[in-house]
């Protein structure tokens, strides 16, 4: 069963989520609203350019042998960033011993739910979830904001923009669905990091929202539900397995894509080979600084979608 307009909306969404409440509200509620905004377009323009294909875009690059390349570095470096993502999943529960334990078992579900095809079929159902639940906890944090730390800043850490990529994977599962409005996933992303931000700082400030590793776990300790201090806080490490779930499982679907266009036949290993490299990247990328981590991820994820596109496009018109 192929993946539908709407299913994908909800993958990319899902997927979003995790640097959105993890990464984002370290850098202000400005910055993550550009950076969104910015990711936003280029995945619009991504899906427009995309619209007419109908098929898949790795396997339209695949037809030549520069694309086959091209794709089998993004598929080196997308196993990497698996490996990164699943480690960064490691602490979404920051009173908890630390343990690799977390993510890999997010990362075997993951790889399981991608080899079948049912991560987007998943992300639709996580998406009621995390809705209902990011709903619950922003409802009850915005009354908490203190407008003077709303005052925005005027730089932030150009590392932790570039998170706002990873939604950009699910243009390698789009095979030109001319239904549903994208549109409003991609507004609903930048909206949903803007107030993820908001209350962050809001209740914390800027100054110690920037020194915390995990700002937005610290804000919801804050959150009073009728006038009482409530332990939302783990609440916010379920939104994050919920959400690098489908994070993981839209790289593993991406990565299955990949295995399709550079040789016909391997993406029945895709699990496998997802699992086994993931997890091996996921103690390589402790040695990796967080600038070789932003600068990949900016080639790869930002600029290699509109190379292999050109590519593919080139090698259907000479077809023609």
């Amino acid at each position: 069963m192929e993946a539908r307009g709407k299913q994908l909306g909800a993958l990319g969404f899902c997927a979003f989520s995790v640097p959105a409440v993890l990464i984002l509200p370290s850098v202000g509620w400005l910055w993550a609203g550009i950076a969104s905004a910015l990711g936003a377009v280029l995945l619009g323009l991504l899906l427009h350019l995309s619209r007419s294909q109908g098929v898949g875009l790795a396997h339209m690059a695949g037809k030549s042998p520069p694309g086959k390349g091209l794709l089998g570095l993004l598929l080196l470096w997308n196993l990497f960033a698996l490996g990164a993502a699943a480690r960064q999943l490691c602490g979404i529960f920051p009173t908890a011993q630390q343990t690799p334990l977390i993510g890999l078992l997010l990362l075997l579900a993951a790889a399981y739910a991608a080899g079948k095809k049912l991560a987007p079929v998943v992300a639709a159902l996580c998406l009621f979830f995390l809705l209902g639940l990011y709903g619950l906890l922003f409802g009850f944090s915005l009354p908490n904001m203190r407008s003077e730390y709303l005052k925005p800043v005027s730089t932030a850490p150009w590392e932790k923009l570039t998170a706002v990529l990873a939604p950009l994977s699910v243009i390698y599962l789009y095979q030109g669905e001319k239904k549903g409005k994208p549109i409003w996933w991609l507004l609903g992303g930048v909206v949903f990091a803007v107030l993820a931000a908001l209350v962050t700082v809001g209740s914390l400030s800027f100054a110690e929202t920037a020194k915390s590793t995990f700002p937005f776990y610290e804000a919801a300790k804050s959150v009073t539900v009728l006038g009482a201090i409530q332990r939302l806080e783990p609440l916010v490490s379920a939104g994050l397995c919920a959400g690098g779930f489908c994070l993981l499982s839209l790289l593993c679907s991406t990565n299955r894509e990949l295995l399709h266009g550079i040789c016909p036949g391997t993406e029945k290993f895709s699990g496998l080979i997802n699992f086994l490299a993931g997890g091996g990247c996921l103690w390589l990328s402790g040695l990796s600084s967080g600038a070789f981590v932003a600068v990949g991820t900016t080639i790869f994820w930002g600029i290699f979608p509109f190379i292999l596109l050109v590519l593919g496009k080139q090698k259907n018109i000479k077809n023609f």
